[in-house]
């Protein structure tokens, strides 16, 4: 449809300008050819992603991204897209977050306000706490994660954004000088910042770690490295003492990311089998767990009774 921007929105008022008419744009949306993200802007569904969880994800992400599109239109030199929508926008991982509503900072200390579908923060926002991402206005990756840090008051939720922005590249140091201002929830927030580790590849092996800590058990390496027989180098997730180590499985293990071209789940399946046996080959014991044992919170009274078969104890901290 005509009216789309160099971001993918498309703007009714830029639409009827090109000679769209309301009901072009009303059959579009009946047709479900096209969706709103925002007042007066849409978005194509073609290509959408088929798995239901990143439709999810990707459809909060325009919505986002249409939020800060409007700032620019509007010619915003002062507020940017801020927490979870900038996270969003930054692909800055974060653990099980709310995505009801758009995340829009003021940049001055006063006109905060909580809509439905849009939440205004009143803060200041500094030079170095803005980037220009593609021409629009977003949070930087290091104010972002400080700012999800002190709004979070879950341990685990605090380690994996942490997490995300040192595998990001975002300095520690910065995190450190950025909760070093007394703020509620700094202390927290400062707290779980001695724990993070870039190395966590996502959140949901930021959630494990977590209830690893907070157990008060052995924390192990993460993303050791072992050659294996077929040749390949098998980056394994935990690593206890070169005993035993852990494979956190998210739901898109076998459909996303590890999905070659032209390979179906079924060989993605035996192909996961067969390393796991070849690092049974070097005389690792292997663990598994996915989502549910992390939800469910019975992650440590599973290590506990597994890894002692490897030799491990997880030794009180």
């Amino acid at each position: 449809m005509q009216g789309m921007d160099a971001h993918g929105i498309i703007w009714r008022k830029d639409a009827l300008d090109s000679g769209v008419s309301d009901v072009q744009i009303a059959k579009a949306l009946k047709d479900k050819h096209i969706e709103v993200v925002a007042r007066g802007a849409y978005s194509p569904t073609f290509d959408l992603p088929t798995d239901p969880g990143d439709a999810f994800r990707e459809r909060y992400r325009r919505r986002s991204l249409a939020a800060a599109v409007g700032l620019a239109r509007a010619k915003e030199e002062v507020r940017a897209v801020s927490h979870q929508s900038a996270a969003a926008l930054l692909d800055l991982g974060l653990l099980m977050p709310s995505r009801k509503a758009v995340h829009i900072t003021t940049g001055r200390n006063s006109g905060g306000n909580i809509f439905p579908s849009k939440i205004i923060h009143a803060s200041r926002l500094d030079d170095a706490d803005v980037i220009d991402l593609d021409g629009l206005r977003v949070t930087s990756p290091a104010r972002t994660a400080v700012d999800m840090a002190l709004h979070e008051t879950d341990f685990a939720k605090i380690l994996a954004v942490l997490d995300s922005a040192l595998r990001m590249g975002v300095p520690r140091e910065e995190l450190e000088q950025r909760l070093s201002v007394p703020r509620r929830g700094a202390a927290r927030a400062r707290h779980a910042l001695q724990f993070a580790d870039g190395l966590s590849d996502n959140p949901g092996e930021s959630w494990g770690r977590a209830q690893m800590i907070e157990a008060h058990v052995q924390i192990p390496l993460l993303q050791s490295e072992y050659h294996i027989e077929n040749g390949h180098l098998a980056i394994c997730d935990y690593d206890w003492e070169g005993r035993a180590v852990g494979e956190f499985d998210g739901y898109g293990k076998y459909l996303r990311e590890e999905l070659r071209p032209g390979e179906t789940v079924a060989e993605v399946v035996i192909r996961e089998k067969e390393r796991e046996n070849q690092l049974r080959d070097l005389d690792l014991g292997v663990v598994r767990w996915g989502w549910e044992r992390l939800r469910n919170r019975t992650l440590i009274p599973y290590l506990s009774k597994r890894l002692p078969i490897f030799g491990v104890t997880l030794l009180s901290a």
